[in-house]
């Protein structure tokens, strides 16, 4: 059985990193969200199957908070004649006291990016690309992982997506997808999986089988939202009401709530 897939979600704090891992699993119970900085505040997983085979495990993780601190504390970590390629110089500070202290969370994402084959960098395309941000990528690119930048609410009027993929390709990150977790494309998965595919090339076959599955899933609610809205019209059109003249204008009203408590329902159940 092949080995499943482990993509930490990382990012800075509030940027949507919830948000899109409940879109990935379908599951909206998923986590914490709020608008509230700091919401997650433990690394919490989850896995996507096909045929009760796990492909891939996705990992939330804590919003990095103080990365420009803690970039020059990683850069003061070499002591003298040293020269630590990125992993050392983490192994060194996860081994030290402030990664249990004033740096707890970062440490906590740095652990997971470490332990994962990948990671997914999520971006409020809507921010400004301020130095902070610069320098969380500097530190996650020291874990040695490849990382996926995600321009996530680029439905908004106001982001700032060129300015993004400019910042991007001067850090070297050339390859990004655009996943807006409110409004998600409808081939953003597939979009997202692909891109992965280029970076984790020993990975393709897990993720062309998700991508299928995917589409599979998304074939089948198709099917089963066009049933449903055809139950509505049938139920609707063959809906009677035999009344005396007299009570006419009252089995009107009645019968028009029972149409929308019938469309109601319907709605219901296509959004679910």
């Amino acid at each position: 059985m092949t080995k499943p897939l482990k993509l930490a979600v990382v990012g800075h704090t509030n940027v949507g990193k919830t948000s899109l891992l409940r879109t990935l699993t379908r599951d909206v119970g998923f986590g914490e969200v709020s608008h509230r900085p700091s919401t997650t505040r433990h690394v919490e997983g989850a896995r996507l199957s096909v045929n009760g085979e796990a492909l891939l495990e996705l990992y939330d993780t804590p919003g990095l908070e103080d990365a420009i601190a803690l970039l020059d504390y990683l850069e003061r970590l070499d002591r003298p004649g040293e020269r630590l390629d990125g992993p050392a110089r983490l192994a060194r500070f996860l081994e030290g006291s402030e990664a249990r202290q004033r740096f707890e969370q970062e440490a906590k994402v740095l652990r997971q990016l470490l332990a994962s084959d990948a990671g997914l960098y999520v971006i409020d395309a809507r921010e400004p690309v301020l130095a902070k941000y610069r320098d969380e990528l500097q530190v996650l690119a020291s874990c040695g992982k490849p990382l996926l930048p995600v321009l996530n609410f680029v439905s908004s009027s106001d982001h700032r997506e060129p300015d993004w993929r400019e910042a991007l390709a001067r850090l070297g990150l050339h390859a990004l997808v655009r996943f807006d977790s409110v409004a998600p494309p409808e081939d953003g998965e597939r979009r997202l999986y692909e891109s992965l595919a280029l970076l984790l090339e020993n990975s393709r076959p897990q993720l062309e089988r998700l991508i299928l599955d995917q589409e599979a899933q998304r074939q089948a609610r198709q099917q089963s939202a066009a049933r449903l809205i055809a139950e509505l019209l049938i139920d609707c059109a063959a809906c009677r009401r035999s009344v005396l003249t007299e009570d006419e204008q009252q089995a009107i009203g009645d019968l028009r709530k029972a149409v929308r408590q019938r469309e109601q329902k319907c709605v219901d159940a296509l959004l679910k």
